[in-house]
């Protein structure tokens, strides 16, 4: 076999280009051991009606991070191993180490890549409360089981993978069939002791995961943190969760002792002490089934060239494309002599359709230099047709920022059954917009 050092993919047979990620040059040949036949076991069959007695109890670790419980719906599972990857210098090794002053259980913390020295100083920059954590400081997985054999634990972090190897598997650490292996220990060992493993893992340098596909399949759960180098704030997303669903997110600020929970994740985004401004108008987006109030800022000017300019910043240049259409067609706000740049406030990158109708009212507040009260809330699907469409969660938007001072929202055209005490202003298209602002 032949596998890319640039993103793992295997292939049959040596060819210059890898047919995956399209570096040159890039493929080395990988030989694997043959095993052994083994003799196989017989197991006993059984039904759902036959085991309805037995009762099946999974242990629970409960942090004291509520980010974390809202991303893993309340608890961790024991025997379970999870991977954590993200961008290096993200903070994914604090993230682990603060696990103990969140979980308060016993730990082990295996290090490849820092020195004892090195974590006590982290440790005690984050006021870690205990000083019972334990440091393992050693590549070698046979020589880490078997010191973890010999010390039982609740929760294992293994820093990282990358730097780990066995002396009876072939192939350089970081290599595909290393990775493999060492992934199939830990979780022979997670199941066999009841232990929690954390494994820590990178991503390439286009910013997809970096590992093999397999390596995704045999983890139980898959966490990616990420978050814009140049902000104080991190995400944590739940991309596979074999216990439950993967429609959460954990939201963290980045502070001199550590990440610590953002307990309110919408101020974040939105300055509620600044004065009504002409282009900006503000949204409320869905990270998976979290609301989450944004602001939506628009500029437009008179272009000096004949080809009008159109620039976005966290939103995709297609949707402003076409927004800028839509408005242009059917309504009298003209924009084919005028430059229109578009941003999302504290760079919070947003691809769902909800904020269409967010945009074209900053759009058309710049346009006609008219302010848009701080106190009206913006929400739609913008449609070729020029009609509204109705978009997921609506109801639970309404009672977001119902929750919250404002006191209008503008949303389509719907039979909503439920009632809200904030004014719910409804329209069929975006003429009837352009109405309410003009």
């Amino acid at each position: 076999m032949f596998y890319c050092k640039e993103c793992w993919n295997e292939a049959v047979k040596w060819q210059g280009q890898c047919s995956f990620c399209k570096e040159w040059n890039c493929l080395a040949e990988m030989k694997e051991e043959k095993k052994s036949a083994k003799w196989t076991i017989k197991w006993q069959v059984k039904t759902l009606k036959a085991i309805q007695d037995i009762e099946l109890k999974q242990s629970r670790i409960i942090t004291k991070s509520n980010e974390i419980n809202n991303l893993l719906w309340g608890w961790v599972v024991e025997w379970s191993v999870v991977l954590l990857s993200g961008e290096p210098g993200i903070w994914k090794s604090t993230l682990t180490l603060q696990f103990w002053n969140w979980i308060q259980e016993s730990m082990i913390y295996v290090s490849g890549e820092e020195t004892e020295h090195q974590l006590h100083e982290r440790a005690q920059r984050l006021w870690i409360v205990n000083d019972d954590l334990s440091i393992l400081w050693e590549s070698d997985i046979e020589n880490i089981l078997e010191t973890l054999k010999d010390n039982p634990t609740k929760i294992v972090i293994i820093d990282s993978i990358s730097v780990m190897h066995s002396k009876n598997c072939t192939g350089t650490s970081w290599s595909v069939t290393q990775v493999r292996y060492i992934t199939d220990l830990l979780v022979d060992f997670a199941k066999t002791t009841n232990t929690t493993v954390f494994i820590i893992w990178h991503i390439t340098k286009d910013g997809s995961l970096a590992w093999p596909k397999t390596m995704e399949h045999m983890v139980d759960t898959v966490l990616f943190f990420e978050w814009d180098k140049y902000d104080n704030l991190r995400i944590l997303r739940a991309l596979k969760n074999r216990f439950w669903a993967t429609s959460e997110i954990a939201i963290f600020k980045m502070l001199e002792q550590g990440l610590v929970d953002l307990k309110n994740p919408w101020l974040e985004f939105i300055n509620s002490h600044e004065t009504d401004t002409i282009g900006s108008s503000l949204s409320i987006t869905m990270e998976w089934t979290r609301p989450i109030v944004v602001e939506t800022e628009s500029l437009t000017n008179y272009t000096k060239f004949g080809y009008p300019k159109r620039s976005t910043r966290w939103v995709s240049s297609s949707k402003l494309d076409l927004i800028v259409a839509v408005l242009w067609k059917y309504t009298k706000i003209k924009l084919e002599s005028s430059d229109v740049y578009s941003n999302i406030s504290r760079g919070l990158k947003i691809d769902e359709p909800g904020i269409d109708l967010s945009l074209s009212a900053a759009i058309i507040s710049s346009k006609v230099n008219k302010v848009i009260p701080k106190d009206t809330i913006f929400i739609w699907e913008i449609s070729l047709t020029w009609n509204i469409r109705n978009i997921m969660h609506l109801e639970r938007r309404i009672k977001e920022a119902e929750k919250m001072w404002f006191k209008n929202i503008i949303v389509p055209k719907n039979n909503i059954k439920s009632k809200f005490k904030i004014n719910v202003i409804q329209i069929a298209n975006i003429k009837d917009l352009v109405t309410q602002l003009v």
